[in-house]
């Protein structure tokens, strides 16, 4: 009697279990079908992404200076961070080294090295990707370079384009899916302050000869080739130029020309910077079409006074670009539209403190009357007639 109540209760154990499993299974398939169903429809649904892009991120000796007099410098984003959070992907120039305890901390002589805790600070801003190659990329030398490096690799989560850690890092294609959205990124400057020697030449994106000091057919020959080679692999290309002139608020020639190249190679967006002050942004070409943002100028700064120039770009300094735009795919066709502008302005007090980013619609009349160079024209007025008359107006 005992033996067939343990048969019977094993019996019952089992047509538990397959009652379960086929319960199970059945489930399993009701809730696959309608995601099956999804991935049917996938290659016909919109895809979008929205994109904040600034310029050079150029910390100087008075930032420094302040941080050491006892100034919180995590009020320094605080007014831009929500452009950085509300969107997908963000970019701009990190102009100057990070660097490590081997390496001489300098804000100053146009040879700019910053503390690691200025990684940690532009870190807070959820940014996506930064270009690390422009005129002060070699200024602690490969050490330097390697230092940056290895600065955000070990420690963020932002891609880093145009300086590499070897050949075969550069041969790597650097591609973000956003939103199902393959974007690809390139980065090149005409140069550095500090002559970079042959056998590091490969490890950083030039467009320029270093010893020339012109764009011969190697430079473009490398340029054509990592180009065509990203642009079958995404559905958005980026190429990030380090260009022109300083203190100018128009594009050279050269710039002009390069876009042009760009433009034919099948870019769909330039971003540019150098200038140290805003210059124009324009649609080019005619088969393809490309964005140009021929200069955001500085998004970081902290030089009251440039020696090189006067008070008309001493004032432009200070104003950097932040733009907003939407890239969709739909099925293969890209649409980038949604262009939209905003000036940033690079706030100190009169004793060169309390440093902070402030969008010109936030800009009070206490924080304009209030800024280290008000009393040099760096007004309102000031900012807005440069942004009109640098900026066209569908761009606004």
């Amino acid at each position: 009697m005992k033996k067939k109540s343990i048969l019977v209760f094993i019996i019952i154990v089992i047509g538990l279990i397959l009652l379960f499993n086929s319960f199970n299974d059945k489930e399993v398939k009701e809730n696959n079908e309608p995601f099956n169903k999804v991935e049917e429809n996938n290659d016909k649904k919109e895809n979008k992404a929205k994109l904040t892009l600034v310029g050079d991120f150029l910390f100087e000796q008075p930032f420094y200076d302040a941080k050491d007099a006892g100034d919180d410098i995590n009020n320094y984003f605080k007014n831009v961070k929500q452009y950085f959070k509300d969107d997908d992907l963000s970019i701009g120039n990190m102009e100057v080294v990070i660097g490590n305890d081997d390496l001489k901390v300098s804000g100053t002589g146009f040879n700019f090295c910053a503390p690691s805790y200025i990684g940690d600070l532009v870190n807070t801003l959820d940014l996506q990707v930064l270009s690390t190659t422009n005129n002060h990329t070699f200024d602690r030398g490969i050490e330097g370079i390697k230092s940056t490096l290895n600065y955000f690799k070990n420690n963020t989560n932002i891609m880093t384009v145009g300086t590499y850690e070897s050949v075969e890092d550069r041969e790597k294609d650097r591609i973000l899916d956003i939103n199902g959205i393959k974007f690809g990124f390139l980065a090149y400057s005409y140069g550095t302050n500090i002559t970079i020697p042959k056998e590091y030449r490969n490890l950083v994106g030039l467009f320029k000869n270093p010893d020339s000091k012109t764009i011969t057919d190697n430079e473009k020959d490398t340029i054509k080739k990592e180009v065509s080679n990203l642009r079958s692999e995404v559905d958005v290309l980026i190429v990030i130029m380090h260009w022109g002139i300083e203190f100018t608020y128009s594009p050279n020639q050269e710039q002009k020309d390069m876009a042009k190249m760009l433009n034919e190679l099948g870019v769909d967006i330039i971003m540019g910077s150098h200038s140290h002050s805003i210059e124009p942004i324009e649609r080019i070409g005619d088969e393809h079409k490309t964005l140009v943002y021929y200069s955001m100028g500085n998004f970081v700064s902290a030089d009251d006074d440039i020696s090189r120039t006067g008070e008309e770009f001493d004032n432009a300094y200070q104003v950097g670009l932040l733009s907003t735009l939407n890239v969709t795919k739909e099925e293969n066709n890209i649409t980038i539209d949604n262009i939209k502008t905003e000036p940033i302005i690079n706030y100190y007090d009169n004793n060169l403190r309390n440093f902070e980013l402030i969008p010109l619609s936030s800009y009070t009349e206490e924080k304009e009357t209030s800024h280290y160079r008000y009393k040099y024209n760096f007004n309102r007025n000031f900012i807005e007639k440069m942004y009109k008359d640098v900026i066209p107006e569908d761009f606004r």
